[in-house]
């Protein structure tokens, strides 16, 4: 894969090469963060309000407005909907 890549080449197959490649990349990893995630978030629940500096990032926990992830199957909503009402329900 070219390191800068020339959206005005007509060279449709080396742009299809590009994409796959970064697919490939993108999968590998969402692959090696999927594992991590539930550390990362009990992790972040534990920390104070107080920035956690590292020399790559700094992580803060902040109080953000509730964000739903939604199924793209609407049949799935609808069963997702179903199991809150029951655990809801007296």
């Amino acid at each position: 894969m070219s390191a800068f890549m020339d959206t005005t080449t007509q060279n449709t197959h080396a742009i299809m090469d590009d994409i796959v490649t970064l697919r490939i990349q993108l999968a590998a990893i969402s692959s090696q963060l999927q594992p991590l995630k539930p550390a990362f978030f009990d992790t972040c629940a534990e920390l104070d309000r107080t920035p956690l500096k590292l020399d790559s990032a700094v992580i803060s926990r902040t109080l953000t407005v509730g964000q739903w992830d939604y199924p793209e199957d609407p049949e799935r909503l609808t069963i997702y909907q179903l199991q809150i009402s029951r655990m809801l329900s007296p």
